[in-house]
């Protein structure tokens, strides 16, 4: 082989793992978006704690988000199939930040319900088309490394930002006059972010829809029926378990500990640092467990973390169980994405993601107002609301072995379109 010939293999070897750039655009709004979700998440539920509203209200309007999710998931799957994806990002960045700015200017407690049902819509639909798109734009040979980068770095946005808001709240408490005052300002910021991610999303290059105009959704759904149901059943038993407790755990570690917003803000941000390497560790893991052993493998071993999160007084300990259970639990994420794109033909993908975000919200809605009630009537009782928790992520487990392993197993003996079709 002469010298010639190597240095074009090599560069052909470059040019396939090179990052596509409407990718790189993607990944740059995204931890923007990621940065803005981030502050909202970490601060709404203490900042309608600090205006005065009560467990079940709080429940209340963040099961609102959910609802959000489950009433766009699958008209916005509908959509997105037909159009580019640019628009729908930007959209998507824009009404969301609008509804985070204009959130803390807000007291009528229907009106805070509404702003974050039309935050749930806008944020599914950039869910909704981010795997689809990414799949896209990718090749077999980076495919891997892009759906870890694309949890892994909104992530490490998102550290940034839960430092800074959690600081910037202690910071303007006494200037401002109060927690709920500062936290508002902090969320206003949120808000803003998101709208600078509109302007980078922008930047996308158009690209063809998924299927044409013309083409009838419904018969896509009967023909992957078998997939579709496959990936959404064990994902509503995680939902339902994730919403019943994960919304409450910035109250949580202030009533069981008495944590400020600061330091809850810090702690958030040492999570976020670890779900990022777990995220980045996709690649490895489905090269040396598979798909679908990976995810099963990684959710039982986040399980007794989070038994020791519901039963231990200590502070050290619920940290330790809150990171190492949070790192396991969203590294199995990406792997998820990974081989729900593959398994799903092209045309069917954003019904796949549109369906698993309406029942991701399903969960959501369900969840946190059946917590606020619980937590109302036990007197703050955390632990039972995680160990429920666990028993569904426990069962969650066992349906992805169940359900998943034929689809990986056919999948590698047959192709996309020739699989949906055996399912």
């Amino acid at each position: 082989m002469t010298d010639s010939d190597s240095t074009g293999e090599e560069l052909s070897e470059a040019a396939r793992t090179r990052m596509s750039f409407p990718a790189r655009v993607y990944l740059t709004g995204a931890a923007l978006t990621g940065a803005a979700h981030t502050v909202v998440y970490i601060l709404l539920v203490r900042y309608l704690d600090a205006i005065g509203l009560s467990d079940s209200e709080i429940g209340w309007i963040q099961s609102a988000d959910a609802w959000g999710k489950v009433a766009v998931a699958l008209p916005a799957a509908a959509i997105l199939a037909r159009r580019p994806a640019r628009g729908v990002f930007v959209l998507s960045a824009t009404v969301g930040g609008l509804a985070y700015a204009i959130l803390p200017w807000i007291e009528d407690l229907r009106l805070l319900y509404a702003i974050n049902l039309v935050a749930g819509f806008a944020l599914t639909l950039q869910y909704v088309a981010i795997a689809p798109f990414l799949f896209r734009h990718s090749s077999s040979q980076d495919r891997a490394r892009l759906f870890g980068l694309a949890e892994a770095l909104p992530t490490l946005a998102a550290v940034v930002a839960a430092v800074v808001a959690g600081r910037l709240v202690t910071h303007w408490e006494g200037p401002l006059g109060g927690e709920a005052i500062a936290t508002g300002r902090v969320i206003f910021g949120g808000g803003m972010l998101s709208l600078c991610a509109a302007a980078i999303f922008a930047r996308i290059p158009l690209e063809h829809p998924a299927v044409e105009k013309s083409t009838e959704l419904w018969p896509v759904f009967i023909k992957n029926r078998g997939v579709l149901a496959r990936f959404a059943m064990p994902q509503f038993l995680i939902a339902c378990g994730s919403g019943l407790c994960i919304p409450f755990l910035p109250l949580y570690f202030k009533d069981r500990f008495d944590m400020g917003a600061g330091d809850w803000g810090y702690l958030f941000a040492s999570g976020q640092v670890l779900f990022a390497l777990g995220f980045m560790l996709t690649p490895f893991v489905i090269r040396h467990l598979g798909y679908v052993r990976g995810i099963v493998l990684i959710e039982v071993a986040s399980i007794p973390f989070f038994l020791l999160l519901a039963f231990t007084w200590s502070l050290p300990w619920a940290i330790a169980a809150f990171l190492v259970r949070g790192a396991l639990m969203n590294s199995a994420y990406p792997i998820l994405k990974n081989l729900m794109m593959q398994a799903t033909p092209p045309g069917a993908r954003e019904m796949q993601t549109g369906m698993n975000a309406a029942l991701w919200g399903v969960g959501w809605v369900v969840g946190p107002l059946a917590a606020g009630h619980i937590l109302e009537a036990t007197g703050g009782d955390y632990t039972t609301l995680m160990v429920a928790t666990v028993v569904l992520y426990v069962a969650a487990a066992v349906l992805s072995w169940l359900l998943l392993t034929p689809v990986e197993r056919r999948l590698a003996q047959a192709g996309p379109e020739e699989f949906a079709s055996e399912v």
